[in-house]
């Protein structure tokens, strides 16, 4: 999934502006490892923002239009 830089700005915005942690999650949230885009199974890290949009079902969506809320 290819994530645009406009996307990415409002998906920040987005973070921001409902007080997530920088991973979309609740700002309380602990992960193991310390760091949810780390997968042993694969090399690297996940993308940030794909890992956002995968854990917050729709928000691509309202993101684009946001005359649907």
């Amino acid at each position: 999934m290819a994530v645009t830089d406009a996307l990415k700005k409002k998906i920040d915005d987005w973070v921001k502006e409902e007080g997530r942690n920088e991973y979309g999650d609740p700002k309380d949230t602990v992960y193991a490892g310390g760091n949810p885009l780390f997968d042993e199974r694969r090399p690297g890290l996940k993308d940030r923002y794909e890992y956002i949009l995968e854990r917050n079902p729709g928000l691509e969506k309202k993101l684009e239009d946001p005359a649907d809320e």
